[in-house]
């Protein structure tokens, strides 16, 4: 999806300058009001423009009217499918070196901004600067009834703020080739029903884990309403993920439901903020930068593109920047894959080596092989994404009977944390997904220490045709959805090492569905226990979410 403008002129050849100054004022509806200044500035004497012509694909187009040299001309407009936009003639042609001819054109447009749940989303297509473009302004108005900025790329070089709206202004050095994308709005929050189908085929009795979805910092924090039938345990893997245990008898199926909420957000990030390489903890880098099936890192090729990308004088973020924007630029995207039934996962090295159209898949292990090989810790996150319809941000993961999921990727800077990104959507949609994310996607599972496992909801099924993962936004939030719950028992503390410390013994039992961080490190999952020690000479305790919320508990 792209925005283009074309001239007509009297030569073959580009005899002037063209200047843009654009305005898209935001109105509460959704409804952007857009108002086009076009400055034409002759270089010859010879010069003749006689039309001005704009298309956008996707974007709905009306009430457009125009001015050409401070003359209301009539405007012929194109409502096709394919190439929706409008030419406007040019009257009055001023003629010589230095004339300037200039054009207004006004227009409505519904195809920029989207409401999806409680956030709405800006989308200003990837711009295509004319190479005769010295000045390209753009101002955006957003209405301060949506709601704070989540985000906004890219960087507006001035941010100010009237009465009733936000103003961001940008200039043509700000593009650098990219749309424009924003996000306005509190936390998205979007309701999931997972349906995981187990089934012992052995005579003997199993253990059986499957991976919840989870909270993860800075990006998403979950609340489970119900888990049916209970777990007989919950633990954390090294990656972060919930692996909830079941057990099940001698050729058992047994059918797990999770209903819950996941409360969305995306941070921003600005890539000069970086850390540096020798900063990054040393068992973070041993775990997420060695080889694994798909993410080749010791193969001649890898190697070879991986050591032409790096550059020591630049810090974490900005090559890992220059990984992403080596997959961008260098892979296609099959969006043939939807159509097919089955699309056969094949690898960074054959991703890098070998012609063809890739899919979510490749992206993500081409981007963690060439990070992992520079040596930035890399791993993949496999989720449910939201699309609406828009083909330029496709969802090929296909898992069985409708089940469609994403894979995206993130990597670890010592001054950030773990950084998710996409470098798929940021392929086929031209908007930037590596500053930052959006909230139109749930995490489900993240792979780090294999490239393989754990597979995401929606793997586990024994029955065919019944669509596993169900969500939706949220339409009611409940105030209680994100409220922690907690009790405190002290029991007999057999720990020498404690007793001496002057600490008791207490089991604390996570009573809510969001999850729970103890002062020392530890997490207590939904509806789980965990033993801790507390000093005897105090009896209060602090506990946190992943947001930061605090609950004080007495004991």
């Amino acid at each position: 999806m792209a925005i283009s403008t074309s001239f007509s002129y009297a030569l073959n050849e580009k005899q002037f300058t063209v200047d843009y100054d654009i305005s898209y004022r935001i109105q509460e509806n959704g409804i952007a009001q857009v108002e086009q200044n076009v400055t034409l500035t002759n270089l010859k004497n010879d010069v003749v423009p006689t039309s001005y012509s704009f298309s956008a694909k996707d974007m709905k187009i009306i009430d457009v009217s125009a001015e050409s040299n401070d003359n209301k001309v009539s405007v012929e407009l194109n409502t096709g499918d394919e190439d929706p936009g409008f030419a406007v003639p040019i009257s009055d042609q001023l003629i010589g070196k230095g004339k300037q001819n200039k054009i207004k054109v006004s227009y409505k447009t519904e195809g920029l901004v989207v409401k999806n749940g409680d956030v709405w989303n800006i989308y200003v297509p990837k711009i295509q600067i004319p190479d005769s473009t010295e000045i390209y302004n753009v101002k955006v108005y957003v209405p301060k009834k949506f709601g704070p900025k989540m985000y906004f790329s890219p960087t507006p070089i001035v941010e100010k703020e009237e009465e009733s709206d936000f103003i961001y202004y940008l200039t043509k050095n700000t593009f650098k080739g990219a749309g424009i994308s924003a996000a306005f709005g509190p936390a998205q929050v979007i309701n999931f029903r997972i349906k995981y189908q187990l089934e012992n085929k052995s005579i003997l009795p199993i253990s059986y884990g499957v991976p919840l979805p989870s909270d993860i910092k800075g990006y998403q924090q979950v609340s489970y309403s119900d888990i049916n039938p209970k777990p007989k345990n919950i633990n954390i893997d090294k990656d972060g993920n919930t692996i909830a245990s079941f057990y099940l008898g001698s050729k058992q199926k047994l059918e797990v439901e999770l209903v819950g909420s996941a409360k969305v957000i995306t941070p921003q990030i600005d890539p000069d903020r970086g850390g540096n390489f020798s900063a990054i903890p040393k068992d973070i880098l041993s775990r997420y930068t060695s080889e694994k099936k798909y993410w080749n890192t010791n193969t001649k090729k890898i190697i070879e593109v991986a050591k032409s990308l790096k550059n020591g004088n630049l810090n974490v973020v900005k090559n890992a920047q220059l990984a992403y924007k080596y997959v961008v630029d260098n892979l296609q995207y099959d969006f043939e894959a939807l159509n097919k039934d089955f699309v056969e996962r094949q690898g960074s090295e054959v991703a890098l080596t070998q012609k063809g159209s890739w899919t979510c898949m490749e992206y993500t292990d081409l981007f963690i092989a060439l990070a992992r090989t520079m040596g930035i810790p890399a791993r993949e996150v496999d989720g449910y994404a939201f699309n609406t319809g828009d083909d330029s941000k496709p969802l090929p993961l296909n898992i069985k009977n409708g089940d469609l999921l994403h894979a995206w990727a993130e990597f670890y800077d010592p001054n950030y944390g773990w950084i998710q990104i996409d470098p798929t959507w940021g392929s086929t949609s031209g908007i930037d997904y590596f500053t930052k994310l959006d909230t139109n996607r749930l995490a489900l599972v993240v792979k780090g220490l294999d490239s393989e496992l754990p597979q995401p909801a929606g793997s586990y099924r024994y029955q065919e045709g019944q669509k596993l993962i169900e969500v939706d936004y949220n339409q009611k939030e409940s105030t209680e959805t994100f409220t922690p719950k907690l009790s405190i028992k002290r029991t007999f503390n057999l720990n020498v090492f404690q007793l001496i410390k002057g600490n008791a013994r207490y089991v604390v039992t996570n009573e809510s569905g969001v999850y729970l961080y103890t002062s020392d490190g530890k997490v207590i999952p939904p509806f789980g226990k965990a033993v801790t020690y507390f000093s005897k000479k105090s009896n209060e305790a602090i506990f946190t979410t992943i947001n930061g919320t605090s609950i004080k508990a007495s004991y």
